[in-house]
């Protein structure tokens, strides 16, 4: 083959692979935009496209619509408002027949093992995604398996794969034991094995790329697991293989199939992709478009409820804060930052991402590797390591080593049957107190072996190779981006978030998404210790920073689940007001009584006692059976970067980012572009991921949590005892026990105070950023002083809403 053919087959090979979205693992689960990949095309485009050769969902069908306009949660007005935004000539009339009439599938391109499937016979599309599966779960396992997969990096992932499916007996079973002798005349060179299966596929120029991605999609779960691993190692400036093998892998099935299925099958295949080559793709894209309209006049709907608080111009209060209080911009603070100031109006909050501007990593003591506690978008700059009083650690591991012991003999091959019957009896205890919530939540790893004692001691220790200089360049970074650069008050509360729950694989989710899936308490550590270390102090003073020399930063961690706000450390600091501490604290426990009653709507509506309340949501996060903790980040919907007197007065029932922006303390527009390229994207990574979770739960989410298994240790969940790696969010994430969406499938918008200009450039510098915003995967509008707003339409085109 010429070098010019292997270079533009190996490009193909490469835009297949980067229309797959990472998914992260179980210990550091953080949300993730499941259509990064389409990113470069318009989202009616990429609508069309997945539906019409994956069979993907990308929109909701035009009966939920049809449902929302009959139940006057939809106006007909705002369909033709969006109508017209995108350019759809249909009228009303139109609209109305075209949501009574039963949606069409557009054809798909198929894959041959789906062809081969029989009534009453094994399925063999299913037994192809198994066996990958098996095999990729025993590869990949971080030591949930006793026995480790043998693995030889110089052979690589698809070598090793061919290994194992040439010693793999379940061929005969499924009646395909001839794929073996074929099998053996492949190489196992993944990259010539990729060009035989090219080869022998002979698929048709124009549906080629198209039908590899249906190849790669069929096994998406563990794609993605494998984008994870290449993300990774493109942030380290290096690249990881495993994604284009698997592709490999597949590619090879189904050419291996090619070989031995009946010709009738075959028949069916060449006719089917023959079809689909010369189907009018222009018909799916109207239909796309259509349904993005939809979707566009639904956020109208909600658009109007924000916007119509916006133009209140409420009036801004130029008073000295006795107290600032920091909260992550996770849309469940908002609820408890409104409590919080309503119950002490002598305090202010502030919004910022909750890694607080430390972009670090962590490092405990007997960690192999640190963790990085840093958007996932961003590489951390600084490495931070655990430091305990005395020999805390030293039992710590003594504790940890016990546990680990007793665990590895109740697993052993030589002991676990015989323990299950000797002492399975004393187990009944045990069973009990779980069942009825007795226990405390599943220990956090970084609590694990920890009294509550000497966790509260645990230090987070800057590198000692920073000079001063960079130390105070790290505070100046901190203040400036917490607002802080004209005045800060006497307490200034750090408030991380985490959740507290049990037997959920997921819990990672359900902490802080800008500390990569993390609690926010390692951060807010890392923080105040910098900005109340004396030298630092001293250094912003002499650079002109105007800071209290009483003032003290406070950490503190904010537990979602029970609305309960610890303050972590620095209480025995001489210079705080004691009585001002008393007061801050009992104005923590108010807010988080009344966040736990607004929220407790949505989970038991008949609560309303707040003692009672305050018990059932402690008992949600010790019940090893609840399956709904609590709501997470469901019903997100907008993103709003202006300062708080705009939002203060505002109730936006938790489905708002919260990140605070005042332009006149950002005269060169450095925190806006930090804003609009890391937390904003964060925002649609998590807003997209709640979205496709509910348009197309069996490809973008994870079923039912019910029957989750985790696989691999820490990589992910199976639904059941077999299949593809389920990504996304379960259903139960997503809907009530009676099955009513708990998030509104809608896209992000977010609404910016500032220049519509610096906007501008900031979107038109950051390539991931312009292509979510000109390609509609996310909205901007801006919020003018005097509260008008404006919808940015295209570069420098900005429409009055």
């Amino acid at each position: 083959m010429s070098s010019n053919k292997t270079g533009n087959t190996e490009r193909l090979f490469d835009r297949v692979i980067r229309r797959i979205a990472p998914v992260w693992p179980l210990d550091s689960f953080v949300a993730v935009n499941p259509y990064w990949g389409f990113a470069d095309q318009t989202f009616a485009e990429a609508a069309a496209h997945l539906q019409g050769s994956v069979g993907e969902r990308v929109i909701m069908d035009r009966r939920w619509y049809a449902d929302l306009l009959k139940n006057g949660k939809l106006m007909m007005a705002d369909i033709l408002q969006a109508s017209s935004d995108l350019g759809v000539d249909l009228d009303e009339y139109g609209w109305r027949a075209y949501l009574r009439e039963p949606s069409e599938l557009p054809m798909r391109l198929p894959r041959i093992p789906e062809l081969m499937d029989r009534p009453g016979h094994p399925a063999v599309s299913q037994y192809v995604v198994e066996q990958i599966s098996r095999f990729l779960a025993a590869y990949y396992d971080r030591g949930q398996s006793l026995w480790s997969f043998p693995k030889d990096p110089a052979v690589g992932l698809f070598g090793s794969w061919r290994q194992y499916t040439l010693l793999d007996r379940t061929l005969r079973a499924m009646g395909l034991k001839h794929l073996r002798s074929e099998l053996l005349t492949v190489s196992s060179n993944a990259a010539s094995a990729r060009q035989w299966a090219l080869e022998t596929l002979a698929i048709a120029q124009p549906a080629e790329e198209d039908y590899l991605l249906v190849l790669l999609k069929s096994i998406g779960g563990w794609a993605s697991w494998c984008r994870y691993l290449l993300w990774q190692a493109e942030l380290q400036g290096s690249t990881n293989a495993d994604l284009l093998d698997l592709l490999t892998i597949r590619m090879v099935w189904e050419g291996l199939l090619r070989k031995t299925a009946d010709a009738r099958v075959l028949e069916r295949w060449r006719r089917q992709i023959h079809a689909w080559t010369i189907d009018d793709k222009g018909v799916d894209l109207e239909d796309a478009r259509r349904g993005e309209v939809l979707l566009r006049a639904s956020e109208i709907a909600y658009r109007r409820q924000v916007a119509a608080s916006i133009r209140r111009q409420p009036a801004k209060k130029n008073r000295a804060p006795l107290i600032q209080a920091a909260f992550c911009i996770d849309v469940r603070s908002e609820v408890f930052r409104r409590h919080l100031e309503s119950v002490m109006p002598e305090l202010d909050t502030i919004g910022f991402a909750g890694f607080f501007g430390v972009l670090l990593d962590y490092q405990r003591n007997g960690d192999y590797a640190p963790r990085t506690q840093t958007p996932v978008l961003l590489n951390p700059q600084v490495h931070v390591t655990e430091d305990a009083p005395g020999d805390a650690i030293q039992r710590r591991f003594r504790r940890l080593r016990r546990a680990a012991e007793w665990k590895h003999f109740k697993l052993s091959a030589a002991s676990c049957f015989s323990f299950v019957e000797t002492a399975g009896i004393t187990y009944v205890g045990r069973l009990l107190a779980d069942t009825m919530g007795w226990h405390r939540p599943s220990v956090h790893p970084d609590e694990a072996g920890l009294s509550p004692e000497e966790r509260a001691n645990l230090r987070c220790v800057l590198p000692k190779s920073l000079t001063l200089e960079q130390r105070i360049g790290m505070a100046e970074f901190i203040l400036t981006g917490l607002g802080l650069n004209r005045g800060v008050a006497p307490i200034v509360l750090l408030a991380g978030h985490g959740s507290s729950n049990t037997n959920n694989p997921h819990r990672a989710g359900l902490d802080c998404g800008a500390c990569a899936g993390q609690t926010g308490e390692v951060n807010a550590k890392a923080a105040a210790d910098l900005l109340n270390d004396p030298a630092v102090r001293k250094g912003l003073v002499e650079k002109g920073w105007n800071i209290d020399p009483r003032c003290c930063f406070l950490p503190a961690l904010h537990d979602t689940t029970t609305d309960r706000v610890e303050i972590l450390g620095g209480l025995d600091n001489p210079k705080l007001d004691t009585g001002l501490v008393a007061e801050l604290q009992a104005a923590l426990d108010k807010a988080a009584n009344l966040t736990r009653l607004e929220r407790m709507l949505r989970l038991e509506p008949d609560l309303r006692d707040p003692e009672t309340v305050a018990r059932n949501m402690e008992q949600r996060g010790r019940d090893w059976s609840q399956v709904r903790p609590e709501w997470a980040l469901a019903g997100n919907a907008a993103f709003i970067a202006a300062p708080r007197w705009r939002t203060r007065e505002m109730n936006l029932a938790g489905r708002a980012f919260l990140h605070d922006y005042d332009i006149e303390k950002d005269p060169d527009f450095g925190v806006l572009t930090l804003i609009m390229t890391a937390p904003l994207v964060v925002a649609n990574w998590i807003n997209l991921q709640y979205y496709g979770s509910i348009v197309d739960n069996q490809r973008q989410g994870c079923g039912n949590k019910v029957l989750h298994n985790v696989v691999g240790g820490t990589i992910g969940v199976l639904e059941g005892n077999g299949g593809d790696l389920r990504i996304g969010l379960s259903e139960q994430s997503l809907r009530d026990s009676n099955s009513e969406l708990q998030h509104e499938p809608l896209r992000l918008t977010a609404f910016i105070e500032a220049p519509t200009d610096a906007m501008d450039r900031i979107i038109a510098n950051n390539d991931a950023l312009g292509r979510l915003v000109n390609n509609r995967w996310l909205s901007v509008v801006q919020i003018a002083a005097d509260g008008s707003l404006r919808e940015r339409r295209s570069e420098g085109r900005w429409v009055s809403i």
